[in-house]
């Protein structure tokens, strides 16, 4: 799946075998991102792991350098 959300190209993964991680979002080489979704999950909570890694798109957390200051800035928002 691809889309294109302001002007963020954004590829879709649904994985089979995840390892246990609902979601995770790779920015590449070309400016694009590539989200991996679980493809367990339900669909709700797919959409849910979709919002949550663009979400860190578009509050730039590329940029950032400590993963645990994105994650708890992203679940309290």
């Amino acid at each position: 799946m691809y889309y294109n959300i302001k002007g963020y190209d954004i590829n879709v993964i649904l994985l089979d075998d995840a390892c246990g991680v609902p979601g995770s979002v790779w920015s590449n080489a070309d400016g694009s991102y590539t989200i991996f979704i679980d493809a367990k999950l339900c669909i709700e909570r797919q959409q849910k792991v979709f919002q949550h890694e663009v979400e860190h798109i578009l509050k730039f957390d590329f940029e950032k350098y400590d993963a645990d200051e994105i994650e708890l800035d992203a679940h309290s928002a």
